[in-house]
């Protein structure tokens, strides 16, 4: 089966979550083609040849959160030059290809060929937890407004697909036939991982929100901090630049993992057991949502903000937590059982 599978380049979890996938699939005898926007793109053409760069959007981010009016802007100003892009290559590279089924990882493009030329779409994502499952009021308390806004966004982005995978490692009911929910699917590099306890504590740092400023104030825990600098350490907290090797080695060995809210790394600390402190992005309603069940499910806390007095209270009584299990095995099957299906 020939098989257009697109991924969206906001964030690389997507791009880590659909090399696991499309893998999957060559291996068992598909012929995919890969479309992919932004870092996404660069991760990707590390693994497949076979991908085609296509225009994608970011959100702006300002004071630790999604800055909606600015993102709005940034998006309309580039869709008129993304339109025409993405009608080329339409009509060229993927036209040619002529696909038989169209899956995608939060990505537009795949999906509209879907819908524009009656293939029929695979969603596989973590989004949809949102809008394909119910939750319970005590989750939601706290952030009505912004789940409400998020849930509309998933749903207006990606309507009409034939089956939606979702990969979450909190399971809430699923409120629609055409969904099913696995858990989180994870690279093979973590899947190896052996987990130790060291002494330091990971620190994943987005560059829309200071989780730096208040380790200093600790001086008797060790941080190592990924995402913001050249490297070097000052006092109590080394600053690494990215290696993904040395990333995963520090991972594995981490006595806890502060973040914000993203999901990817999240199920990663909790596939290996590490308990983990999660200060979600403001007005941003995913990554509340994964906090919020993170501390719900006693995998964690969750913060709005950080300071010293929250990292030592989370580390007063951090332990290893009881490992979340992989998805890989049943959103694999689920997604051969539906491509067969489409046969």
């Amino acid at each position: 089966m020939r098989i257009l599978y697109g991924v969206t380049g906001e964030g690389l979890g997507h791009a880590m979550r659909s090399r696991v996938v499309a893998s999957h699939l060559r291996s068992q005898g598909h012929e995919v083609k890969l479309v992919a926007s932004s870092r996404a793109f660069d991760y990707l053409g590390r693994y497949f040849t076979d991908i085609h760069q296509i225009p994608g959007f970011a959100l702006a981010y300002s004071r630790g959160g999604i800055a909606r009016l600015r993102s709005a802007r940034r998006i309309g100003r580039s869709a008129r030059a993304a339109l025409r892009e993405s009608a080329e290559l339409y009509r060229r590279p993927i036209a040619g290809f002529q696909p038989d089924a169209c899956i995608t990882d939060f990505d537009s493009f795949s999906h509209v060929f879907g819908l524009l030329f009656d293939r029929p779409v695979i969603s596989v994502d973590h989004h949809h937890v949102i809008d394909r499952c119910r939750h319970a009021r005590e989750i939601r308390r706290g952030m009505r407004r912004e789940l409400a806004f998020t849930r509309a966004v998933v749903r207006a982005k990606l309507p009409g697909c034939h089956h939606y995978v979702v990969t979450s490692f909190y399971r809430p009911p699923v409120k629609r036939r055409d969904t099913t929910l696995v858990g989180p699917i994870l690279r093979p590099e973590v899947l190896g991982l052996e987990p130790t306890r060291g002494d330091h504590v990971l620190v994943y740092q987005t560059a829309t929100r200071d989780l730096v400023a208040p380790l200093y104030a600790i001086p008797e825990q060790r941080f190592v901090v990924y995402g913001c600098g050249d490297g070097g350490t000052t006092a109590n907290v080394t600053l690494r630049p990215f290696d993904e090797a040395r990333f995963l080695a520090d991972l594995a060995s981490a006595r806890a993992v502060i973040l914000n809210g993203g999901y990817t790394l999240m199920s990663e600390a909790l596939f290996l057991g590490k308990p983990v402190l999660s200060v979600p992005l403001r007005r941003h309603g995913e990554q509340q949502l994964n906090a919020a069940y993170l501390a719900a499910l006693g995998l964690g806390r969750s913060a709005p903000y950080l300071d010293d007095l929250v990292i030592r209270d989370f580390l007063a009584t951090c332990e290893p937590i009881e490992r979340v299990a992989p998805g890989n095995s049943a959103a694999l099957s689920t997604i051969d059982h539906l491509l067969q299906e489409i046969t």
